[in-house]
């Protein structure tokens, strides 16, 4: 199959799933104003009166959540990079220039993967203090 059949053909499975979605949204669209209460509507949706205990969320765990997750993020890239560089250390095949480049590799990585957790760390200890709960 050449590419102008190829695309002619994901052209047109693209353009009936769309229209597909389009008659089935159209066909049978919610009423929005009835999925969520609106305030003052207690006599519709007595059931949300029994959720309690909620979290409260503040600016600054909100942000420590947010920081928190930035850096599980890179410490996951940081450990997919120490796999590709075991790769680059293997396929050197003991050439000085390749081992090289993997040594200096995992030893920026490593040092990386320290700051990351010292970060984390941080971020976790700071969290952990109340600075604007009277005393």
């Amino acid at each position: 199959m050449n590419h102008t059949k190829t695309l002619k053909l994901a052209a047109t499975i693209a353009f009936l799933k769309l229209t597909s979605l389009a008659t089935a949204f159209a066909a049978g669209q919610p009423d929005l104003n009835k999925l969520t209460p609106r305030p003052g509507d207690i006599t519709k949706y007595k059931d949300l009166s029994t959720i309690k205990n909620l979290p409260t969320i503040t600016m600054e765990s909100g942000i420590s959540n947010i920081v928190k997750t930035v850096l599980a993020w890179s410490m996951s890239l940081a450990l997919i990079a120490l796999i590709v560089t075991g790769v680059f250390y293997l396929t050197s095949q003991g050439e000085d220039a390749g081992t090289t480049k993997a040594k200096n590799m995992l030893k920026y990585l490593l040092i990386g993967i320290l700051a990351i957790a010292s970060a984390y760390g941080i971020v976790s200890g700071v969290a952990s203090f109340d600075f604007f709960k009277a005393a």
